[in-house]
This record gives C-alpha cells, structure tokens and sequence, in this order.
C-alpha cells in the first residue's frame, strides 16, 4: 500500500517495494494526512513567517519519489514510468511541500549514478533536482540549479538552503546576489567555513 511505503519512507529513510508504486483514490487521504502531518513538523525550526501546506505538491512529489525508486529497482528503460512533477517552483509553499519527500531523492540520484551515470533515470533526476534547489542542494551535483534558489524571497527557506549547501559545497550553486547570497556568506562565516571558489565560468564571465 502507498501509505505504509510512504510512512516508512519518512519514517527511516526506506524504500521497500515490491511492485510499481501506485496511489488509488481511496487511499489518497490517509497519504494526504501522512505528508500534511510530515510538513508541519518539518517547518517547526523554519524562520520567518509560516507557509502554507500546498496538498497537491506534496502528493505528486511523493508519487514521483515512488516511482524513481522504483525504476532503480527495476531498471526497465524501455517503459520508465513518469517522473513528471507538473508543479511550478514558484512559490515558498511549493518548495517546502515538495521537499518533504524530494530531500530524500538525492540518495536515489547518487545510487543511479553509481550503478549507470548515463541511464536515463540518472539524467532525470539531475534535472529534477535541478529545478528543486531546496532538495537539490544536498545532491552531489556539479553546475548550477536552473531554478535560482531564491524561493520567493522567504528568508527561512533561504537560510535552510545556506545550512544545506555549507555540507556539499558546490560553488555553482551559491546564489549569485541578494539576500538568498546574504545568508549563504552568514552560514559560512557562522561556520568557520570559506565560501566555494567560483567555477571557472564564473571567473571567466566577471
């Protein structure tokens, strides 16, 4: 059932499935109450002002998680399921309710790496956790986000984006300017750290 993976999922970080990942409508509010229940304990330590619970975010990137799991299982290139979120980075509440389950799509990106950089499941995630830049910052991801990591200028979302890239450390993805830029030089120098050097484009566009 999608609600017991998904409780796992959050739970242990665990994916355990034994056929392709499904959601029937008659279970789409016991998951629905799973991931609202995910999203406010999530956004307990977040600053700024609150956000509100996006449902269908949540559900559709949950169904995407589902999915990409199991395509790492089964491998099947021939009939991949789709990993098409069709949702919009364009507020704080899409970006928060899609992090509940997409912080753990990272994991799912380094072990299709490992196993084939060049299947197409590899490439689909980079380009999902590309345009998601609140989960694709803990990815091991070289180049930079296609969505600027500026998440509708919430200062919490920007400061939880900061505290996340100090542990990967990817130059092409510190905000270039503006306050998402402001926290990210603050968490470093909070930390001790020194900011990445840029990518060599970077120099060469300066």
């Amino acid at each position: 059932m999608f609600p017991a993976w998904l409780s796992r999922v959050l739970s242990y970080g665990e994916s355990v499935l034994a056929e392709s990942p499904s959601l029937p409508p008659e279970e789409r509010p016991r998951v629905l109450e799973t991931l609202r229940s995910a999203f406010e304990q999530h956004a307990l330590d977040l600053a700024g002002p609150p956000i509100a619970f996006d449902s269908e975010a949540a559900v559709r990137s949950a169904v995407v998680l589902a999915r990409a799991c199991w395509r790492f299982l089964e491998a099947d290139e021939e009939n991949p399921s789709s990993l098409d979120l069709d949702v919009e980075p364009s507020s704080p509440s899409a970006h928060l309710s899609v992090d509940v389950t997409f912080r753990f799509l990272p994991a799912v990106y380094r072990r299709s790496r490992m196993r084939e950089p060049e299947l197409g499941l590899t490439a689909e995630l980079d380009q999902l956790l590309r345009r998601w830049p609140l989960s694709g910052v803990l990815a091991d991801l070289e180049g930079e986000p296609t969505t600027p990591p500026e998440f509708g200028g919430h200062c919490g979302l920007q400061l939880l984006y900061a505290e996340r890239l100090v542990a990967t450390g990817r130059p092409g993805w510190v905000p270039k300017c503006g306050p998402a830029r402001e926290w990210v030089e603050r968490v470093y120098q909070e930390r001790a750290k020194p900011m990445p050097a840029p990518c060599p484009k970077e120099e060469a566009s300066v």
